[in-house]
């Protein structure tokens, strides 16, 4: 069985959005699948006059999580015109 780690980092929530539909998709393939988010940087003062959402569900990555995890042998690239319409 395959383990996969979502990790993701998101201030407003749409990226928090996108990566449970991406663990989700793991998980219904069979995959073991832990979500993670990073870290807040910016100041709590800015966050919440920016209205961040602070309140996700995932836990906060640490760096133990990120010694455990060996990189994926996958490759994501773009489409460019040449790509999409297959000349």
């Amino acid at each position: 069985m395959s383990k996969v780690l979502v990790l993701y980092y998101s201030s407003y929530g749409h990226i928090e959005i996108m990566a449970q539909a991406v663990a989700e998709g793991a998980r219904s393939a069979g995959a073991t699948v832990d979500l993670k988010r990073v870290p807040e940087t910016a100041p709590a003062e800015i966050a919440k006059a920016a209205h961040f959402k602070i309140d996700q569900a995932a836990p906060v990555a640490t760096v133990a999580t990120a010694v455990r995890v060996r990189p994926a042998r996958t490759r994501v690239r773009a489409a460019t015109p040449s790509t999409s319409a297959g000349y």
